[in-house]
């Protein structure tokens, strides 16, 4: 049974992190829950990180160019409505290009970020061609206004540590402890990774097994919001496998 841990792997396409220059800044590390957390961020406002976005990638559709300027417009704020466009254009981006339309998992209104690729009878040249191709829809049509969409919905600090913004959002919303900490979060992380899952039948099982190593409950509406918006690989199991070509 295959485990999928964070990142890239002949099975997972993980959407590429935006790395802007010069655009950020840091919150003090004094805070006692952010301890083994880098807390810099992304930017001083979600208007500026917009304005950076805009400037930095040329390579955006017009489309995704106009869902960000009315963000601008709306106090930083992307529409649910634009949203899910975005990433309808991006799955009919890839319908274009001759691909089977990827499958896309919502939890609570939050798309899973990554895809898991059956790549069975593809040749070398073809899964090079559809990770290109895959890269270049994303870039084009949603990966900006996903960026901005995720920050409004769990990240208003702007933490571009995905371990420090989820352990904020869970805080924030008060389903974790006070004194609940990244360093904890990190613990409780790698006890997920580690969890002997020998025992189970489905990916669906060892995930929810390996699960059972964070003290907060991933059932709780909020917490998968939390979780989907900041680390979405820890829900990878309910995303089904895509085959991209018949």
């Amino acid at each position: 049974m295959p485990f999928i841990r964070r990142g890239c792997s002949a099975l997972l396409c993980t959407m590429l992190t935006l790395g802007l220059t010069a655009c950020g800044s840091s919150v003090s590390s004094s805070r006692e829950w952010s301890d083994g957390g880098d807390t810099f961020q992304m930017a001083g406002s979600v208007d500026e990180r917009i304005k950076n976005l805009l400037e930095h990638h040329a390579d955006m559709d017009q489309s995704q160019r106009q869902m960000l300027e009315r963000a601008l417009a709306n106090e930083g704020k992307i529409s649910h409505a634009d949203y899910l466009t975005a990433w309808d254009n991006y799955r009919q981006c890839l319908v274009a290009k001759g691909y089977n339309p990827p499958t896309m998992r919502l939890i609570n209104g939050v798309y899973i970020h990554q895809i898991k690729i059956d790549t069975s009878g593809m040749s070398e040249a073809q899964q090079d061609k559809l990770n290109s191709d895959v890269d270049g829809c994303q870039a084009r049509y949603v990966l900006s206004v996903d960026d901005i969409y995720r920050l409004n919905v769990a990240n208003p600090s702007l933490y571009s540590n995905s371990d420090v913004a989820l352990v904020d959002c869970l805080r924030r919303h008060a389903l974790v402890p006070k004194d609940y900490s990244v360093n904890q979060y990190r613990a409780e992380s790698e006890r997920f990774f580690d969890t002997d899952v020998s025992d189970t039948k489905t990916e669906r099982e060892a995930y929810t097994k390996r699960r059972e190593a964070f003290s907060f409950d991933f059932n709780a509406p909020q917490a998968r919001t939390c979780v989907v918006t900041n680390d979405s690989s820890l829900l990878i199991d309910e995303l089904e496998t895509w085959k991209p070509l018949s």
